[in-house]
């Protein structure tokens, strides 16, 4: 076993994914999450079977963790945060895992430590102990000295990890990305490949898009060209067989984190004073089908 010991906090499917790589790598891992407890001591990753790590309700007090990973859904971030704050135990490098655009150094500040920022370009879906890994770009680590030890770690445990110089430009791109189809695999049922497969659906997602990126280039501005960015994005997601996590989500009757992605371009438009109608359209037919998960 190696020296150095891991926290999933909040662990999921991606949280999951992570404890059982990091795990069978030989780190001592301990995992809280919900869905994690239905594991058990086995997790098939695309059949492959990787030994579990135990599952607790509590962190163990009084213990030094080198690595905590928050891999919760962003409504319950803050809460986690300071749970975590309030915790007597030694965090060495907190990392959050998150895919959405927001001000790290609120974290920051509720930690009173600087914190390490991971974006997530693949699919995941858990259910039971089966787990479905789609490929996409990968991890997306921030490249600084903090960071360094996770992205070895990562890089240790066989994860397809890649460094970035502007991990705010690439949250900013990823919010856009997952505003424009999360939702519409929600509503409709359908992978992001059935969903290419229509061109009226196709349409409706750039127009998502293009209105999305109108509000994000004015908070983040040196992202990718408009039409770059539609091309890339659709080269990764348009054979994808992959439900959003939204999806997922309603399947358990569970909240989602819209009100951090189509919810925010939403709110950010009405400050701006710019129009927003094919966010709030698509909102309200999701609220109008799920009105108790927004």
């Amino acid at each position: 076993m190696k020296s150095e010991n891991i926290l999933i906090f909040g662990a999921g499917s991606i949280g999951s994914y992570l404890a059982a790589k990091i795990y069978n790598s030989g780190y001592h891992v301990d995992v809280i999450g919900r869905k994690a407890k239905k594991i058990g001591n086995l997790l098939y990753i695309n059949n492959k079977r990787y030994d579990f790590p135990p599952v607790s309700d509590e962190i163990d007090a009084g213990k030094k963790y080198d690595y905590v990973f928050l891999t919760s859904k962003m409504f319950d971030l803050k809460k986690n945060l300071d749970h975590l704050s309030k915790t007597d135990f030694n965090i060495g490098i907190p990392v959050l895992v998150q895919n959405c655009f927001f001000d790290i150094e609120e974290y920051k500040k509720i930690l009173g430590q600087d914190i390490v920022s991971i974006l997530v370009y693949d699919g995941f879906n858990l259910t039971g102990n089966q787990l479905n890994h789609i490929k996409g770009a990968g991890f997306f680590i921030e490249d600084n000295q903090l960071s360094e030890y996770v992205y070895l770690l990562l890089k240790d445990a066989g994860a397809d990890i890649n460094k970035t110089d502007d991990i705010v430009r690439q949250r900013a791109e990823k919010t856009i990305y997952n505003c424009s189809i999360n939702i519409f695999s929600a509503i409709y049922s359908k992978s992001f490949r059935e969903l290419f497969e229509d061109k009226v659906m196709i349409q409706r997602i750039q127009d998502v898009f293009y209105e999305s990126y109108e509000i994000m280039s004015r908070m983040v501005t040196n992202l990718q060209d408009k039409k770059v960015l539609w091309n890339n994005f659709c080269k990764v997601v348009r054979s994808m067989e992959h439900y959003s996590s939204t999806y997922q989500d309603v399947r358990m009757n569970k909240m989602t984190e819209l009100a951090t992605l189509n919810g925010f371009i939403i709110e950010s438009g009405k400050k701006m004073n710019i129009n927003t109608q094919y966010n709030m359209e698509i909102m309200k037919e999701f609220r109008t089908e799920y009105p108790d998960l927004y």
